[in-house]
């Protein structure tokens, strides 16, 4: 009943009784009295409980009264007076959570989620940084609250954050934090929907997330280099120049040739072209000026000179241009894997992070586009399954079109000490769980929340 947000307002009439009894002691006899009553009562820090006490007159002492924790006794906060004629004087205006920081060491206790035994003794020494960051990051944390509300803590350990099994029990630290069992998470945990009856959340994240990180992979793997170089209105444009070249030179050779049998002084011609043109003629002119190759008609007259001249300007031109950019583009990287439809239809080969919560995640989607990636890409059945070590990740990411799903932290201080400084170009990420920061949690309408907000 006095857990937050309820308020209590409760009345003492401290003259009526002094007069309805003549033993001077009764005041002391009845402060005690009052005192065991709350003694045993779950009034703590985020409890607001005013005991509003009249001794003479319209005079009201109000006082405050909460414990501290079970392990404390009752403490009485003065909280100012109330007269008919001056109102409400508060003696300070402080909120609960400020007034009540100190616990007076006060036995809290905490849970850390560790995936390596080694751990333990690297808490503190940033020594294995990439082995459990969130919690070696959080610890210092918890540490620095617990000192700022004046109380100890003691942790207890488990190797998972908590999920919720078949029987509808939660384990690992949220199962902690359900029973109550410990008062504080230790280490930062995912905000997802099934969680948010079980545990309380603080707005404290642990800037990290999981992604997949890979190196954009060469234009040339995963798209028609040959028909990039130009934008489409410009290869329309081509065949177009091309229609009309064709047709052009068709009647150009045609008029030619009929003019040209005609004179005498055309022998030499003659001697060069003593078929009749036909389109296919046509169609190795343009081949062999386009593809650079050359081509065993000689235009005669001017109009044929124009229109060939013109054929191999333009032949000239498309092939300076187009080679220049083939070249750029065999060196260019794609940016065209942007989302997770892109990347399960990528030639990227795909793996994760061996560990219980990437685990617990890829196997609880449903949409189409999750499920695809794992059962294709990461379980696909009859091959082995891609769960693999954060080394061997990144040590594929270098030497092969490989995208790997880990915790980026991590990730990178390992590309930071092994890669080469060229290597580290073309990284770039996809968020597949699209979850939140992770968050530090506490139990469901816990006495410390806004005392560990506060902090």
């Amino acid at each position: 009943m006095f857990v937050a947000p309820m308020k209590w307002l409760l009345f003492q009439d401290r003259k009526t009784m002094a007069d309805n009894n003549d033993n001077v002691n009764l005041t002391f006899t009845y402060n005690d009295t009052m005192l065991e009553s709350f003694e045993d009562l779950d009034i703590y820090p985020d409890s607001d409980v005013i005991l509003a006490r009249r001794f003479d007159g319209d005079f009201l002492e109000l006082l405050s009264i909460y414990r501290p924790s079970p392990q404390r006794g009752v403490m009485w906060e003065n909280r100012g007076n109330w007269t008919f004629e001056n109102g409400l004087r508060m003696s300070t205006f402080d909120v609960a959570s400020a007034r009540r920081k100190d616990l007076q060491q006060t036995a809290l206790k905490s849970c850390l989620v560790i995936t390596n035994p080694e751990t333990m003794n690297h808490l503190t020494d940033f020594k294995d940084k990439t082995i459990d960051p969130v919690t070696k990051t959080n610890y210092p944390w918890i540490l620095h609250l617990v000192n700022r509300m004046n109380a100890t803590v003691s942790f207890e350990i488990t190797n998972n954050w908590g999920f919720l099994s078949k029987n509808g029990s939660w384990s690992g630290m949220s199962g902690m934090l359900q029973r109550r069992e410990i008062d504080i998470g230790g280490t930062a945990t995912f905000f997802v929907p099934e969680r948010v009856g079980v545990v309380q959340f603080i707005q404290l994240y642990t800037h990290t997330s999981l992604r997949f990180v890979f190196r954009r992979p060469l234009l040339s793997t995963v798209s028609n280099i040959f028909t990039l170089p130009f934008q489409r209105n410009v290869w329309i444009a081509l065949a177009i120049f091309l229609m009309l070249v064709f047709s052009l030179l068709y009647f150009s050779i045609k008029w030619e040739y009929y003019c040209n049998r005609k004179t005498k002084s055309a022998a030499y011609w003659n001697q060069l072209n003593p078929n009749k043109p036909t389109i296919s003629d046509n169609f190795f002119i343009l081949l062999g000026a386009f593809s650079q190759q050359g081509y065993s008609y000689e235009p005669y007259r001017v109009s044929s000179r124009i229109v060939t001249l013109m054929l191999l300007l333009a032949s000239l031109s498309f092939y300076a241009a187009y080679t220049a950019n083939i070249v750029g583009l065999l060196q260019s990287s794609t940016d065209s894997i942007k989302t997770l439809p892109d990347l399960l239809n990528s030639p990227l080969k795909m793996g994760v992070h061996n560990i219980v919560y990437s685990k617990y995640y890829f196997q609880s989607f449903r949409d189409p586009i999750r499920k695809a990636i794992l059962e294709q890409r990461i379980e696909p059945k009859g091959s082995k399954a891609n769960w693999v070590s954060v080394e061997e990740g990144v040590t594929r990411i270098r030497n092969e079109l490989f995208a790997f799903h880990g915790e980026i932290g991590t990730v990178y201080q390992l590309m930071q000490d092994t890669y080469l400084e060229e290597e580290k170009c073309g990284l770039t990420e996809i968020d597949f769980l699209n979850h939140l920061y992770p968050l530090l949690a506490v139990q469901k309408q816990s006495p410390y929340l806004e005392i560990f907000k506060t902090g």
